[in-house]
């Protein structure tokens, strides 16, 4: 009896040994033959992961801890099947959950009666953060219609007390000691506006020496990214001198706003090339109250107005691709626009005749970093002939005083872009446009250089300034060149040497900014 007990002993331990080896080595996306506990991971943005070498990587920037944009309060896990259907919605409110984490993944535990393995193998899952009423839901379509319902409380120019996100899980998914990780990189609804003022000789004039407001916001917006995220609740106040106040919110000297998506594109009986293709009515700008020679005037600062001139690349066959010119004039999700307005002439005297300021914005993601895989990688090579040892310097009516600069062997990925400069006071001529002394009609002088994704190279051009540096004015005039890839957007490298040096292309500014400066 004690041999056939002590057998009979010997194979149970055998057979729960064989059991936990099958639910070690069994594959997640395989069918489940024993259950793991869940181990939930989040970030605000994305990683900082980069998976192939010189890649070229875009230019991002964190959300404010000071302006609750990293703060997490709730989150709301979904869970749908292939069908759409809601298998489950997870509340998690308590304070393990809460906090900014950007940086690093926060890891939250879940218990067995939470979730389990079962209920997200073949599944799909989303991940809200900050949003409270979040109820009715029975179906993805559901929630991919659903809005955010913020309307009547949300006040653009204050500062949030949180920001509602959203994510889906990723693919991959890792098992580590016995406990399932699911991943999510959350990203925020609202965009951000900032507006950075100069006068005429291009200081900075300081936020509390102007008035702002920011028309033509949207006050709603869907609560995932995979929503309608332009048909939103726009708030159509009209311009008024008594809604024009001192920035309540700044950052860096700036005036911040938030919106959400907003798009004021219009395509009916439009050609880009000879107008611009939006509705006035539903585009988001800023009113500005400024001084011009000790006077107070009202103008209009575009936030989002990349120009249409010379985007031949934004039409096949003389027919507009809507696709190119949608993100020139939009407000997208978990975006920064920093918009620099320049006070040089004259503005309207009253609010709903404002005069419109030439603005060039700079687009940013909004994340800590970004994530990159082969597929998404973009690389421009950069070339510099310089004149004798200047790769910096510009003078006005003189192209070839600076350096001939082009791209070889561009690969955007399928993405259109736009080379631009932060100063309507420059811009770029083509080099078999100079005139043979080096001087240049300035009505030849282009605003932008634009391309799509099947662009390869940019024939040689130059900087140049469409002004005449005025020494009784200022030391100095400087300018940034940088160029934006859309969708998403981002700022991307152009200023780094072919050989992969460190240094810059141009011996100054940063791998995504060109700074030139103009001498007499």
């Amino acid at each position: 009896m004690k041999a056939i007990s002590k057998y009979f002993a010997m194979c149970a331990i055998a057979l729960l040994g064989l059991a936990n080896t099958s639910c070690m080595s069994d594959d997640m996306d395989g069918t489940p033959s024993c259950d793991y506990d869940v181990v939930l991971e989040y970030k605000v943005g994305g990683s900082a992961t980069e998976t192939r070498a010189a890649v070229t990587r875009a230019a991002v920037e964190d959300g404010s801890e000071d302006l609750n944009e990293n703060l997490i309060k709730r989150l709301d896990l979904f869970v749908f099947d292939a069908a759409g259907k809601l298998v489950k919605s997870l509340p998690l409110t308590d304070a393990s959950v809460q906090g900014s984490p950007t940086t690093d993944y926060k890891h939250k535990k879940l218990e067995s009666n939470q979730l389990k393995r079962s209920e997200i193998t073949g599944n799909t899952l989303y991940l809200v953060a900050n949003l409270e009423n979040i109820s009715g839901i029975t179906t993805l379509n559901q929630l991919k219609a659903a809005t955010i319902n913020k309307a009547a409380t949300f006040n653009p120019k204050a500062k949030q007390t949180s920001f509602v996100m959203d994510a889906k899980m990723e693919e991959t998914k890792q098992i580590v000691n016995g406990t399932i990780h699911i991943q999510f990189q959350l990203k925020r609804a609202l965009a951000k506006i900032r507006l950075n003022v100069q006068d005429d000789k291009g200081n900075a004039v300081l936020p509390k020496d102007y008035a702002c407001q920011l028309i033509h916001y949207a006050a709603d917006g869907s609560i995932l990214a995979e929503g309608n995220i332009t048909d939103n609740a726009l708030n159509t106040d009209a311009a008024a001198s008594s809604k024009v106040t001192v920035p309540v919110v700044t950052q860096n000297n700036k005036a911040v706003f938030y919106s959400y998506a907003n798009s004021w594109i219009d395509k009916t009986n439009k050609d880009p090339k000879a107008e611009e293709p939006i509705d006035v009515s539903k585009q988001t700008y800023i009113l500005l109250k400024a001084k011009f020679n000790n006077k107070d005037y009202f103008y209009k600062v575009p936030v989002n107005k990349r120009l249409y001139e010379s985007n031949d690349a934004a039409t096949t066959d003389g027919i507009p691709n809507w696709a190119n010119y949608e993100p020139l004039y939009r407000l997208d999700r978990n975006t920064i626009y920093d918009v620099t307005a320049k006070v040089d002439r004259e503005g309207g005297s009253d609010p709903e005749n404002p005069a419109e300021l030439k603005v060039l914005p700079t687009v940013l993601p909004w994340e800590t970093g970004a994530e990159y895989t082969f597929n998404d990688a973009i690389s421009i090579k950069t070339n510099i002939e310089k004149n004798g040892e200047n790769s910096s310097k510009i003078a006005f009516n003189n192209a070839t005083f600076g350096p001939k600069i082009s791209f070889t062997e561009m690969n955007t990925n399928g993405k259109s872009w736009v080379l631009q400069t932060d100063s309507p006071d420059y811009g770029f001529i083509d080099a078999d446009k100079v005139n043979a002394d080096g001087s240049y009609d300035l009505d030849k002088v282009m605003t932008v250089i634009t391309g799509n994704g099947t662009t390869t190279e940019v024939p040689p051009f130059y900087v140049v300034p469409r002004s005449v540096l005025d020494y009784t004015q200022r030391d100095n005039y400087t300018c940034r060149v940088y160029m934006v890839a859309y969708s998403p957007n981002m700022k991307v490298i152009i200023n780094a040497p072919s050989d992969g040096s460190a240094d810059t292309a141009t011996g100054t500014g940063t791998k995504t900014d060109m700074v030139f400066t103009q001498v007499k």
